[in-house]
This record gives structure tokens, C-alpha cells and sequence, in this order.
């Protein structure tokens, strides 16, 4: 199977699939980091977390972001104080999300989708037969979106880690090792 690739006028992203060779020039970012310069290199190692990438002319960022960092807003405080420190135009920045665990396989309790609902995440959350979902790259995309990203700059992959057992690590299916995803400014 081929890499999972991204690619947008300001940055490009490639998720390693199982059994694929890796690049060994990046610098690991552990949970959050955005740097400037003409040659970044970030990378991600996740497993069911979203990898999630933002850039904007010359400035690329990176966050590995579980439920916890969504459900207590820490991802969007981040994004924030980065666009505060690195003056950045949320109207220019561009997102992307990579793969991850999709809403099927993110079960919560009900009184955490009670919570996020009146919170303002009714649209990340879902429950079908009698079971509660929370949509974690949605809320992902609320939070940016909170922050002034435009639609169209927030771009969520299309491969749950769950699902792909052939292409990607999942610690939902009981997997030790993690895919990697690199992404680099243009």
C-alpha cells in the first residue's frame, strides 16, 4: 500500500503506511510546536490521536492531539497563543488533519456529550443505539474555525486508523507501533 500524502499551495504531508520506509530528517514534535524558517521538518507520531498540521506563509506547526486536549480546549488555546505569537492570519492559515480515529470509534459517556453539547460541539457529537460518539476531527475543525480559519482552509483526511488495518497502527485494534507523519513547507 502507498503512502496517505497531503498537499496544499503552502505545505505538503506524508503518512507513512505499515511496512513503508520513513524519512529519518524531521525533528519529533511531542505534542505542540510551530516553527519558522525556510526548511521545517515536523513530524508526528500517533496512533489513534489526530496529527494535525497548520501553516502559513513561512511558519509551519504541528499537534498531536487526543480527546482530552479537545474536550478541555488546550488544542485551540495553543493554536491561539501561535497565531498571537507568531502573528499569524487565521484567514490564510491552512489545516490539515490527518489520519486518526473517526467518530465510530471514539466512545464516550453520556454525560461528557451532554457536556460538550452545551458547550457548543452539537454537531461532533452522535449517539446511535443507545451508544455516545464524540467526532473528534470535527471538533478539531469547530475549535479552528472558533479562531477565525476559513472552511475551506481546514482539510480532514479520509483514513480512520481502526479501519485500515493493512495501512495503520491502531491502539483501538491493539497495535504497539505508531504511524509517522512528516509534513514540510513548500
Amino acid at each position: 500500500m502507498k503512502n496517505i500524502e497531503y498537499q496544499s499551495p503552502l505545505f505538503h504531508a506524508t503518512t507513512y503506511g505499515i511496512g513503508q520506509d520513513r524519512p529519518n530528517e524531521f525533528e519529533v514534535v511531542p505534542l505542540f510546536q510551530v516553527k519558522a524558517g525556510k526548511d521545517v521538518r515536523l513530524g508526528l507520531l500517533t496512533c489513534d490521536e489526530l496529527p494535525l498540521f497548520f501553516a502559513c506563509e513561512g511558519v509551519l506547526g504541528a499537534a498531536k492531539i487526543d480527546l482530552d486536549c479537545l474536550v478541555e480546549e488546550e488544542f485551540q488555546a495553543k493554536l491561539h497563543a501561535a497565531i498571537t505569537q507568531f502573528n499569524l492570519n487565521p484567514e490564510k492559515l491552512e489545516v490539515y488533519i490527518g489520519p486518526c480515529l473517526t467518530f465510530s470509534h471514539t466512545h464516550v459517556e453520556r454525560s461528557l456529550i451532554e457536556s460538550l453539547m452545551d458547550r457548543g460541539y452539537r454537531a461532533a457529537c452522535k449517539r446511535t443505539d443507545g451508544v455516545d460518539f464524540v467526532d473528534m476531527p470535527l471538533m478539531a475543525l469547530m475549535q479552528c474555525r472558533h479562531l477565525g480559519v476559513p472552511m475551506a482552509n481546514i482539510h480532514i483526511g479520509d483514513f480512520d486508523t481502526f479501519e485500515n488495518p493493512t495501512l495503520l497502527y491502531s491502539k483501538l485494534r491493539g497495535d504497539d507501533s505508531e504511524n509517522l507523519t512528516v509534513a514540510a513547507l513548500n
